[in-house]
């Protein structure tokens, strides 16, 4: 058995690759917050701004209802902030992310 990723087995577009891998980090990271947070599904909805069948969604995992976008929007609205570091003189690695508990 190799050591694939998922995704390397669905497309052999790198572009897609990149889109899914990322947006499915993102959804894993939403949903462990989201357990920890030990409310209703409808204080939740309530916290994120979204209908309840929408969290629903969320919680089940369904990766191809949600944008990258949403997510990120998600886990601003659950206290975390985003940070981009970007350096143009790293050719190999120009941008890193660091998400963190917001300072409130």
């Amino acid at each position: 058995m190799s050591n694939q990723n998922l995704f390397e087995l669905l497309t052999d577009d790198p572009t897609e690759y990149n889109y899914w891998s990322l947006k499915s980090k993102l959804m894993i990271t939403t949903r462990l917050i989201i357990k920890e947070q030990k409310i209703t599904q409808s204080e939740l909805a309530e916290k994120l701004g979204v209908s309840q069948p929408r969290v629903s969604n969320l919680i089940n995992g369904k990766i191809d209802k949600f944008s990258i976008d949403s997510l990120l929007q998600f886990l601003f609205k659950l206290g975390f902030s985003g940070d981009i570091q970007f350096d143009p003189r790293n050719l190999e690695s120009p941008l890193d992310f660091k998400l963190r508990k917001a300072v409130l």
